[in-house]
């Protein structure tokens, strides 16, 4: 996943939730190749919020899980970033696990 990738995500996850009115997202990555910067991984809340600003939505009442196939290296530092600026997010190898997070059982 490169940062044009992680920017379509975000736009398409943008237009569900405001279809169907869901602030809850799981990103399954178990697949993906993560390709991004330090910088990039940074910047990522910031894209977010801005996008979903840009829509009137509020990021903060998005709860975000995502599902990697193994512990992504620098999973803990972007979900250290995002819970820093007041946005849900955890990671997760499991997505049973994720699930249960996202719907709070």
């Amino acid at each position: 996943m490169t940062l044009s990738e992680g920017k379509e995500i975000i736009s398409e996850s943008l237009q569900m939730v405001k279809e169907q009115n869901c602030f809850f997202i799981l990103n399954d990555l178990r697949e993906a190749t993560v390709e991004l910067s330090t910088m990039e991984i940074y910047e990522l809340p910031k894209m977010i919020l801005d996008t979903f600003a840009s829509s009137r939505l509020s990021v903060y009442r998005l709860k975000r899980a995502f599902v990697a196939a193994k512990e992504w290296a620098d999973s803990k530092f972007f979900e250290t970033v995002t819970l820093n600026r007041g946005q849900s997010v955890k990671f997760f190898v499991d997505i049973d696990e994720a699930r249960k997070w996202l719907s709070g059982t």
